[in-house]
């Protein structure tokens, strides 16, 4: 009986020991897949609580938030700064405010290779302190043949979506306005008038222009530009949109995708931003002007000396920029006090300065319009921009553009001057070729024309003592004008100048009887025509003048091969 009841305690006490390890097995097993479960992320109890406390970001202290706030900064913006000149800067404390509020900040600054730019050379050193790497970097731009082409492209040393080009002398109080800037970029209008997020692989076809705190308002910021390439031409009005604002003129910053920087030629070209901004304009690019500043640095070129010297560096800068776009006209447009609000003529322009500055207009748009137009280059002491002309086309033909207007300019210049001596003296001079055929037309120089011919009498030539006296050898008038003999014939030739050989020609014809024949020169021009056509005379409006000219002049023209396009023709006789 009592080794039964011995065996029975054995059992109960066996099978309870298994019982608690069975338990104890269970709930080991529940705790730890919970545990697992909640780690994954699993499980809608368990993520609840999570994704309400990340909402309401109780789990991330301001230390956290403002890590990653310049985390996400740094990932999206280089620093780009260029435009600057070393002979007067403040780079180094623009680049420790920006430092000092966004550690570890990628910064990219892009030297000139030439002394003027260059010299005396700068350098850049921090105190680094914990966590903080050197993060900002020097790089020329001049040619080195030693570095290979990736080396020499500065967008390869931009390693994020976006370039933030600064100019020099900024200093950056707090993060907020980049945060800003970046949110602006990254959105863009969608359907309903709704804001949605770019995707990273998209490229921004805009530029956001940040302007600085210290730009006048009495002046205009904002320029609309126009380019005519065909015609050499420039145009800038003052706009006060900023919505549409192809130019900015005072000082500012640009946020911009690196992806739209590649698909220009030459993106950091000098004066910059000016050359920027047409390059922009010709890739259809938009531009926005953001409504909140930076703060302004220290001011620079204070002083007379290094004001002057950085203006004749601009001043250079964009005659190469005119000289590389193949400008020969500006024209601008802009709102002045005491302006006259007619447009100058062409022809009677003024000289004005070639750089574009930060009083381009008064932002007063109720003062007069005044139109200024600059013409470059077919100067007295230069050469013609026409060049040699074969088979009657000259080089700018074959780039699919038009007479220069400069050219054009000068070559109405001689020819007032001529039809004013021959006027004078009492020759009988009659507008030819395709001048006629112009005139005609339009009343106005053809855009492709590169020469004007005046057929005259040759009876009448003592009459003109300039043309008496280039008969043996060139003479130059008393407004310096070069008259001289063709080589190639016995007929004249009046140019602008002994260089500039942009002029009118001088056909001389010899009336006998009822025909009329060249009088020692020969060519296409030299066609002989009945005296009808000269009895009596025509006069036609050419150039704002009145002009003589054959009679029965579309048949006239029809019998030299030149096909006139208009029927109305403003001729009357004589």
């Amino acid at each position: 009986m009592k080794i039964f009841r011995l065996r029975l305690v054995k059992l109960l006490l066996f099978g309870f020991i298994i019982v608690n390890l069975i338990l104890l097995y269970y709930t080991w097993n529940s705790l730890l897949w919970r545990r697992i479960t909640r780690a994954l992320g699993g499980g809608a109890g368990s993520e609840t609580k999570p994704k309400a406390d990340a909402m309401h970001g109780a789990k991330l202290s301001p230390k956290d938030k403002a890590r990653n706030a310049n985390k996400h900064i740094r990932k999206s913006i280089t620093i780009v700064f260029f435009g600057h000149y070393n002979f007067e800067q403040d780079l180094r404390p623009s680049i420790e405010s920006i430092l000092d509020v966004v550690p570890n900040m990628p910064i990219l600054v892009l030297q000139e290779g030439t002394s003027e730019y260059a010299y005396p050379p700068i350098t850049f050193e921090r105190n680094l302190t914990t966590g903080e790497e050197q993060t900002v970097h020097f790089m020329s731009l001049a040619f080195d043949v030693r570095r290979t082409r990736e080396q020499l492209n500065p967008l390869a040393a931009i390693h994020t979506k976006y370039a933030l080009l600064m100019p020099d002398s900024v200093r950056l109080s707090s993060k907020n306005l980049l945060q800003k800037i970046l949110r602006e970029m990254n959105t863009k209008s969608g359907t309903q008038q709704q804001r949605v997020t770019v995707a990273m692989e998209e490229t921004v076809r805009r530029l956001l222009i940040v302007p600085f705190a210290g730009n006048q308002k009495a002046f205009s910021s904002c320029a609309k530009l126009n380019l005519d390439l065909p015609n050499w031409t420039m145009k800038l009005d003052a706009r006060n949109d900023s919505t549409h604002c192809d130019l900015f003129l005072q000082k500012h910053a640009i946020l911009i995708d690196v992806a739209a920087l590649g698909t220009m030629p030459e993106p950091f070209a000098l004066p910059f931003p000016e050359m920027l901004y047409v390059q922009a304009k010709i890739a259809e690019l938009t531009t926005s002007v953001f409504p909140h500043s930076f703060l302004e640095g220290r001011r620079l070129f204070a002083s007379f000396h290094t004001k002057q010297r950085r203006m004749e560096l601009r001043r250079r800068q964009f005659r190469e920029m005119y000289k590389k776009l193949q400008i020969k006209r500006l024209v601008r447009r802009t709102h002045k006090i005491g302006g006259k609000a007619t447009g100058r003529q062409e022809g009677n322009w003024q000289p004005h300065s070639p750089v574009l500055d930060a009083q381009f207009s008064s932002s007063n748009f109720s003062l007069p319009l005044v139109t200024d137009i600059d013409l470059f280059g077919c100067e007295r002491t230069t050469k013609s921009c026409i060049g040699q002309v074969y088979n009657n086309r000259p080089f700018y033909y074959y780039l699919g553009k038009h007479t220069p207007p400069c050219c054009l300019d000068k070559l109405k210049t001689t020819f007032n001057h001529v039809l004013e001596e021959f006027e004078n003296v009492g020759i009988r001079y009659w507008l030819d070729n395709y001048a006629l055929k112009g005139a005609i037309e339009t009343n106005q120089l053809s855009p492709d024309a590169y020469d004007i011919d005046i057929s005259f009498n040759v009876q009448d030539l003592e009459r003109s003592n300039a043309m008496k006296k280039s008969q043996s050898k060139p003479h130059v008038d008393g407004e310096g004008f070069y008259w001289i003999k063709a080589t190639d014939g016995h007929y004249f030739r009046v140019q602008f100048s002994k260089v500039n050989q942009v002029g009118v020609n001088l056909l001389p014809y010899e009336i006998n009887g009822n025909e009329v024949r060249a009088s020692g020169f020969f060519g296409w021009k030299a066609s002989t025509f009945s005296s009808d056509y000269l009895h009596p005379m025509s006069t036609v409006l050419f150039l704002g003048k009145s002009v003589m000219c054959p009679n029965n002049v579309l048949e006239y023209l029809d019998a030299k091969n030149i096909r006139v396009q208009s029927n109305d023709v403003p001729i009357e006789e004589e």
